[in-house]
């Protein structure tokens, strides 16, 4: 074979010279390292955030020893003296806590402040919200003549009549000024109509029983309008009303032949008011005789009356005490020879007292406007009951009625003074003796049975006569309460307390002589 070019020596190998292989040696033979793997390229984000690789140290454990060569450790464990732990201090977290309310009262009224228009004033925004007005209790209706009359008015006589019921019913004052007219003349009515429902409430809420309503429905009968050249009109009503007193559970108490009298304007505001109705009679007849008017006028009137309806009221809680201490003792001592028909009495009261319109016995004298019917109505109860007409004495000894026409001599013919009046009534029982009626005046009221007679009066002045037609007990059978009937306002199964007049007296019919 040629020889290779001398390029070749350099590529193919063929003219290096091969050394001999040496035979395998004894020795460890050499591992190399594996190669390392180069870590994955990290961005930005993941080079910052990334938590740094920490070495995981195994701790292996040392293999276990015979359990001769395994040497017992001991470990001394000196006694340490107890550490007294420290008690926190309250004072920091009281102070947190002062801060805190500070800066949650300071952030609720500048932020009430804010809620504020300008000028208004802050106080009010801070003060707890007025609580939403009671609902009612009760309705009022029209029973004739309400189509006649504009709306505007109508609606003023139904809100007046209601609040003023409500009120009655919570015994509370009413609030009415919105209703009227402002003038002078229409401000002054208010007041006396807000001071009359007032003074009401007032004297019912000192009674021994529970004298707030349930209940109440007010009936307005339309008798006459008369319109004014401006618009305005006077509007003449008659008001009845069914009420639930608290105590008597459910049962209805009536009353009728109240009568209103109303001036409004054009618009439908009140500017004038009168009322036939006792508490109304009586605030307007006090005020009349005081030096100063207006609200100072009804501040004086006010305080007058009721400083006299709560002695009468304490007084009438004296008896009741007298009688609870000895209730036998309290009976009369006076004697006559003929018994009377108390239920008889009780039920010629129910016949003539009207629910909702008065009714009268066409057979008697009618006074309703001359005063007033109502001793003219308790004298034929009596005489229902079987008391006999006394036609003998002079004047205030007799008792009886024949006819209209004043007669005060002795026969039988004309009427005298003590049939239809209340003081005239009230001296024939003191002075008569003999044939006649037999009563007793001035007992102790809570004696008083059905077919008695009481009398209402204020400030030593007499003024009003019914009939008790029911004795109402307490829990312990004890006499608490006297239901009545009257006529001027007709009443039937009214409370002997609900009425404005706090002094009461008592006539106990015993019978008669003949």
């Amino acid at each position: 074979m040629a020889n290779p070019p001398e390029s070749w020596k350099y590529h193919s190998g063929a003219s290096r010279q091969r050394t001999p292989r040496q035979p395998a040696q004894s020795a460890q033979p050499v591992r190399r390292a594996p190669a390392r793997r180069a870590a994955p390229r990290r961005s930005s984000l993941e080079a910052r955030y990334a938590p740094q690789a920490q070495k995981r140290q195994v701790r292996r454990p040392a293999p276990p020893q015979p359990a001769a060569q395994r040497p017992v450790q001991r470990r001394a464990n000196p006694a340490r003296p107890a550490r007294r732990k420290r008690r926190a201090s309250p004072l920091p977290w009281a102070l947190a806590a002062l801060v805190s309310c500070l800066i949650l009262g300071f952030t609720y009224v500048w932020s009430a402040r804010e809620a504020l228009p300008v000028g208004a004033d802050v106080s009010g925004a801070v003060s707890q919200p007025e609580p939403a007005p009671a609902p009612s209790v009760g309705e009022c209706v029209f029973r004739s003549g309400g189509d006649e009359l504009p709306q505007e008015v109508q609606d003023t006589l139904t809100e007046w009549f209601v609040r003023c019921y409500d009120a009655s019913a919570r015994l509370e004052a009413p609030e009415l000024d919105d209703l009227y007219g402002p003038g002078a003349a229409a401000q002054e009515a208010c007041l006396l109509d807000e001071a009359s429902v007032d003074f009401i409430s007032q004297v019912r809420a000192m009674q021994p029983v529970d004298l707030t309503m349930t209940g109440f429905t007010i009936g307005l009968t339309v008798e006459e309008t008369s319109w004014e050249s401006d618009g305005g009109c006077t509007v003449t009503l008659q008001e009845d009303d069914q009420i639930q007193f608290a105590f008597l559970n459910g049962r209805t108490s009536s009353s009728c032949g109240i009568e209103n009298t109303f001036t409004f304007s054009a618009d439908g505001k009140i500017l004038a008011h009168e009322k036939t109705e006792d508490g109304f009679n009586l605030v307007r007849d006090v005020y009349s005789h005081q030096s100063s008017s207006g609200e100072a006028g009804i501040k004086s009137t006010l305080s007058q009356l009721m400083s006299a309806a709560k002695s009468d009221v304490d007084k009438l809680a004296s008896q009741r005490q007298e009688y609870l201490a000895n209730p036998s003792g309290q009976s009369s001592i006076q004697a006559c020879n003929m018994a009377y028909d108390r239920q008889a009495a009780v039920d010629y009261a129910r016949q003539w007292v009207g629910l909702t319109a008065m009714t009268r016995n066409p057979k008697w004298g009618i006074y309703d406007d001359y005063g007033g019917n109502c001793n003219n109505f308790t004298s034929q109860c009596l005489y229902a009951g079987g008391i006999p007409m006394d036609i003998y004495g002079y004047d205030t000894q007799q008792w009886k009625w024949y006819s209209d026409v004043p007669n005060s001599y002795s026969e039988a013919r004309g009427r005298s003074s003590s049939w239809s009046g209340v003081d005239e009534f009230y001296t024939y029982v003191n002075e008569n003796s003999g044939y006649g009626l037999a009563a007793e005046a001035d007992g102790n009221l809570y004696t008083a049975q059905p077919g008695d007679v009481l009398q209402y009066g204020a400030d030593g002045e007499w003024k009003h006569s019914v009939l008790v037609t029911e004795v109402v007990n307490d829990a312990n059978g004890q006499p608490v309460e006297f239901l009545i009937a009257s006529n001027t306002t007709d009443r039937i199964d009214w409370p002997m307390s609900a009425y404005a007049y706090a002094d009461v007296r008592l006539i106990h019919v015993l019978g008669y002589n003949n």
